[in-house]
């Protein structure tokens, strides 16, 4: 079967407004949930903010968790299917200008996206003459916002918060897919937007922040077989083995350096 494509202002679930206003046609729609969307592509570029609840997005090179009040940019044509848990209220907008939706497809997810799509979703609501242009400027600054995301000046909260869970829990066996679903996103979305945002992966991020407590804890004088249990590794060896190929030099080595240091 030939997945389905949806013409101008045609969405799956429930319809409950659409209006046009200037070059743009916004559709409220509502999914009720638990369910899901076919693979399906949608003929014209176009922007979802999700007012409430909140889906899975499948698509062929990954998945995209869709939180309330996340931003979703589709490109014209982008094949994808959704899964929702729960039930879903989001707001699509489709537009007829000039927009560069190929540069910047994804989910958005910041203050600043959020409070621009509260401020398009009030103007649907009670709009107005001014409602054309109010809803071009505030889309205007949507698509800034999602263009800084795209060169990765954006940090998103969600991956701010694995960071630092990874920071402050540096003994703790931590995972991949534990930190994913804490973070409510699919593992290997994780992985590509750490990697992206940070330069390393998750685990490297793991192993470096041991190791900097590691180092703290060698400057202070500790026995290094402490050091390596309170820090997360299996035993000593494991602590040198680790230590050596970051630092290049073993966890003894760089006790007695700083010894020497403080001497001087």
């Amino acid at each position: 079967m030939h997945p389905r494509t949806l013409r101008a202002g045609e969405f799956f679930g429930t319809p409950l407004m659409a209006e046009r206003l200037g070059a743009f046609s916004l559709s409220l729609w509502r999914i009720d949930g638990p369910g899901s969307l076919p693979w399906h592509r949608h003929e014209r570029p176009y922007v979802t903010f999700v007012v409430r609840g909140g889906y899975r997005e499948r698509l062929s090179s990954g998945d995209r968790t869709c939180n309330a009040r996340a931003v979703v940019m589709h490109a014209p044509g982008e094949l994808h299917a959704d899964d929702f848990t729960r039930s879903a209220t989001c707001l699509s907008i489709e537009s007829d200008s000039r927009f560069d939706y190929d540069d910047v497809a994804g989910v958005i997810e910041s203050p600043t996206t959020s409070f621009v799509g509260d401020r398009i979703f009030a103007e649907l609501q009670a709009h107005d003459a001014f409602s054309p242009i109010v809803i071009e400027g505030l889309m205007l600054e949507m698509f800034g916002e999602a263009a800084r995301a795209r060169v990765g000046t954006f940090e998103p909260r969600w991956l701010r918060d694995v960071r630092d869970t990874i920071a402050t829990n540096f003994d703790a066996k931590l995972t991949l897919a534990a930190l994913a679903r804490r973070a409510n996103v699919h593992p290997a979305h994780l992985a590509r937007a750490f990697r992206r945002h940070y330069g390393r992966t998750v685990g490297e991020s793991i192993r470096a922040s041991r190791i900097e407590k590691a180092k703290e804890r060698i400057v202070a004088g500790e026995m290094l077989s402490n050091v390596a249990l309170d820090c997360g590794f299996s035993d000593q060896s494991h602590l040198t083995r680790t230590f050596r190929r970051l630092t290049g030099m073993t966890p003894a080595a760089f006790q007695r350096a700083n010894r020497v240091q403080d001497a001087r």
